[in-house]
């Protein structure tokens, strides 16, 4: 499949999320799921500022993780890697490390 090809298919997908996001009324939690899971891909593809992501992490303390980032940290965590080496190969601050060690518990 061409750039191109994926570019229309990306488009027609996102056209009919939308549509069924705006047409329903009762809540789509699988898709809800999907489109937040998706948004953070999308963000780490897409191109980057550094200086917006340097404002943003300052704004929001750092970037929220996502389910598959969580479960990563929390399973080196387990495997017995220090808590400051997850967070400096995550590139996560030692409170987000902590926070999910906490959660894990």
């Amino acid at each position: 499949m061409s750039d191109v090809q994926l570019v229309q298919r990306l488009d027609e997908l996102v056209g009919e999320l939308q549509c069924r996001m705006e047409s329903g009324r009762t809540s789509r939690p699988v898709l809800e799921q999907a489109i937040s899971d998706v948004r953070g891909l999308l963000e780490r593809l897409g191109p980057r500022d550094p200086k917006s992501d340097r404002r943003r992490r300052t704004m929001t303390g750092s970037f929220p993780l996502q389910e598959g980032q969580r479960k990563a940290v929390r399973a080196a965590l387990l495997a017995g890697v220090a808590p400051g080496q997850v967070a400096k190969h995550f590139g996560l601050s030692l409170a987000v490390v902590r926070k999910v060690l906490a959660d894990a518990a």
